[in-house]
């Protein structure tokens, strides 16, 4: 990856990103449900006329106080956030992607698994990213943050991640809800896959990749301000990012994964839009690099009933009457 920015210049967005994210934590926690008192007024509503997808109250003034933190301090960088709803904007080539609070449901609920995000690209490519996470013996939490080529610090210390060189049967990791629907795992992998877990907060559970804590994480229905943060974090703790190939027949040593390089291949200084970066994220693979390759052959895509069906056809020769 070649991005032509000097490194104490990335540094330095690196730095801005876990102040801005250690602040939108304090205010997060500001909001959190306290459960020995009744009252909670985070004014909830829904983007979708089914009511799946809460938006409160934290979820905007935190999003509004980070995209003002973000102009002020780099008025020629674009910001995008979950909230925001502009779409035909034309982009910079640097550009703040928020999701100001991962994990709504969790949240208003007074489940404190979530996470505040933010990630920095330079032309499509990430280059820093900042996740804050509330951390039980942490006042409000903690600050997982990385820029390109220069590791990853919880607050203000070095990351130090143990090497994994074989799988352990024992470890946990996560998978999405609809994991058993699309994916399946290898049948030799399947007695030694670990625990399963579920967070309900992307970024939480790839900072969670990040710290070591779980062995890997798939990710899928996910959009770029759920990801691009933690993509970064993991890839520069010891770890790597792979993407779902946009075609099955695509295989390689990685099986149907692929590393995971630029958020848009052609970007356009001042023509892409931010629409291009509405779209939803092909599932990622996440995991440290000397086990990323042996759990990529190992958890591979259903095929798609009628797909199999019509194979199987033609690989015979049959036509149907």
């Amino acid at each position: 990856m070649n991005i032509p920015l000097e490194d104490n210049f990335i540094r330095g967005i690196q730095n801005d990103a876990y102040e801005l994210a250690m602040s939108a934590g304090k205010l997060l926690q500001m909001y959190f449900r306290d459960p020995l008192s009744e009252s909670q007024d985070l004014k909830v509503s829904y983007k979708d006329l089914k009511g799946r997808d809460p938006v409160t109250r934290a979820d905007k003034d935190v999003q509004n106080f980070l995209s003002e933190e973000i102009i002020k301090r780099y008025p020629g960088h674009g910001v995008v956030g979950e909230e925001g709803d502009s779409t035909e904007d034309s982009l910079p080539d640097i550009v703040w992607v928020l999701d100001p609070l991962d994990g709504t449901r969790n949240f208003m609920h007074g489940f404190p698994c979530y996470a505040s995000s933010i990630g920095i690209m330079y032309k499509g490519l990430p280059i820093a990213g900042a996740i804050f996470i509330p951390w039980p013996n942490q006042n409000p939490g903690i600050v997982i943050h990385a820029s390109y080529g220069n590791g990853c610090k919880v607050n203000d210390k070095p990351l130090k991640v143990p090497v994994i060189k074989e799988i352990d049967p024992n470890a946990i990791n996560t998978l999405p809800g609809s994991f058993a629907s699309r994916f399946k795992f290898d049948s030799e992998f399947t007695h030694r896959s670990g625990e399963p877990r579920m967070g309900g907060s992307i970024a939480y559970e790839m900072s969670l990749v990040a710290l070591g804590i779980t062995e890997y994480a798939v990710i899928s229905g996910s959009h770029l301000w759920d990801v691009l943060a933690g993509i970064m974090l993991v890839n520069e703790s010891g770890g790597r990012s792979l993407m779902q190939n946009s075609s099955n027949s695509v295989k390689s040593d990685t099986g149907v994964w692929s590393e995971f390089g630029a958020v848009i291949e052609s970007w356009e200084s001042g023509i892409t839009k931010v629409s291009d970066l509405r779209r939803g994220v092909s599932p990622l693979l996440l995991a440290q690099s000397d086990i990323i390759n042996t759990l990529a052959t190992s958890i591979q895509l259903k095929q798609n009933p009628i797909k199999k069906i019509a194979k199987s056809i033609f690989s015979q020769n049959i036509i149907p009457v």
